[in-house]
């Protein structure tokens, strides 16, 4: 795929720092779709459910921030085309499901921090900085938001699904090298 602010030929391969930021973001995400239900469902209501939703909501900072870099860089440098030998069904896949979880995870993110906020709470990065504020304090609104954001979670989940399983289609069954395209 072309990059759209330059007219270089995109990378052949995925560079390290691609690599680096494709799994932390996919070991984040899994956390945080873990960590979303069982600290709103299983944890009562006290000081490790707040340490819970302190770490849950820095994390879900820190892939908003790693995922604007992503997104900035793919548009920048681009990304390699498609495993040529991939049919062009399971390309086609493969790209709607990395566009649908750049904008869902992006989105996710956006919206825990304005349900945050709304809440009345400030998004605070593990007690280094906080996340500005983008709400004022509405508690209807912020359960509304988090609505929304748990939605949009639960999409996130199963797009994340679909796109393991077909990473372990190509690798234990089509013997491909395609996930070692990201390894």
């Amino acid at each position: 795929m072309e990059s759209a602010w330059n007219s270089h030929a995109p990378p052949a391969n995925y560079s390290a720092s691609a690599k680096l930021m494709h799994w932390f973001v996919a070991a984040a995400v899994i956390v945080l779709l873990i960590l979303g239900p069982v600290m709103k469902r299983l944890v009562p209501e006290g000081s490790l459910r707040d340490n819970l939703y302190n770490f849950h909501e820095a994390l879900g900072a820190l892939v908003l921030i790693v995922m604007v870099v992503r997104l900035l860089r793919r548009l920048a440098f681009g990304v390699p085309a498609p495993d040529a030998s991939m049919p062009e069904i399971e390309q086609q896949a493969s790209l709607w499901a990395q566009y649908l979880l750049y904008i869902l995870i992006i989105i996710t993110t956006v919206l825990g921090w304005a349900g945050t906020n709304a809440y009345g709470d400030p998004v605070s990065v593990f007690g280094l900085f906080d996340f500005p504020t983008i709400l004022g304090k509405d508690q209807p609104l912020s359960d509304r938001i988090i609505v929304w954001h748990l939605i949009c979670g639960i999409l996130i989940g199963l797009i994340v699904a679909l796109h393991v399983a077909g990473a372990l289609y190509h690798w234990r069954v089509k013997g491909d090298r395609v996930l070692q395209r990201m390894t």
